[in-house]
């Protein structure tokens, strides 16, 4: 069998070492975003959603995605 002299060469490392230093710029930019998303709103101000009473109650019908259980005029039955 013949000696095998070749290898992946200069251009797999290259690519490779672009795809790293491509990943860690990528790692970095979403550390970067990630602390700027507020994690607690400021004070005095209502999170989203933090009072039941203030939404309006849901109906059977909304909460379960049935449909009526009367036929609309417009249906033909």
């Amino acid at each position: 069998m013949a000696d095998f002299t070749g290898g992946p060469g200069f251009a797999a490392f290259v690519a490779t070492f672009a795809l790293v230093a491509g990943a860690i710029l990528l790692f970095r930019s979403l550390s970067k975003h990630l602390r700027k998303v507020r994690t607690h709103p400021p004070e005095g101000e209502k999170p989203a959603g933090a009072s039941a009473s203030e939404r309006p109650p849901a109906t059977d019908a909304a909460s379960d995605g049935a449909a009526p259980s009367t036929p609309s005029p417009a249906s033909g039955a």
